[in-house]
């Protein structure tokens, strides 16, 4: 089942945010935020790209690329570290953690409250000022668990 995304916004709140800051409300950003925003999974700058030139043929990879953290500074999209291949970017802005599977690569959210204060305390020790924490929990997903199972079973 999907989880909710972040809070829409329509083009004018965008737009805003924009102009406060001193840039344009181009095209391209509107339909990358648009596209990223229409999925129900994490996307890479590349999936992205694919889709937005569809709307936009003229849109770079680059310009993908330099949107995707334009809104992530924005705060309209998180940037997923998922371990190896591409970065993922997440809609999803509300706290949540991630689940990735090292068979299949899947990205999965998981809702739930952790407590970081102790890791932010010694991080601060150390002269470290954090800004955010997230956790990558890493394993099997229930698909792969499975095959693997039936794959022992098939070699007993």
């Amino acid at each position: 089942m999907p989880l909710p995304a972040s809070p829409v916004l329509d083009s004018d709140d965008l737009t805003g945010l924009l102009h406060q800051r001193g840039q344009r409300a181009t095209p391209q950003r509107l339909v990358i935020l648009r596209e990223l925003r229409r999925r129900e999974r994490h996307a890479t700058a590349d999936e992205i790209g694919q889709a937005v030139r569809e709307a936009l043929p003229g849109t770079s990879i680059p310009t993908v690329y330099a949107t995707l953290e334009l809104l992530v500074e924005l705060g309209l999209a998180r940037r997923v570290g998922a371990g190896s291949g591409a970065t993922l970017y997440d809609a999803r802005t509300a706290p949540h953690q991630h689940m990735v599977c090292r068979r299949c690569g899947r990205v999965d959210d998981l809702d739930g409250e952790v407590e970081t204060g102790a890791l932010r305390e010694a991080a601060g020790a150390d002269g470290f000022h954090v800004e955010g924490v997230e956790v990558v929990m890493s394993g099997l997903c229930a698909d792969c668990a499975r095959r693997g199972e039936k794959e022992r079973a098939l070699r007993r």
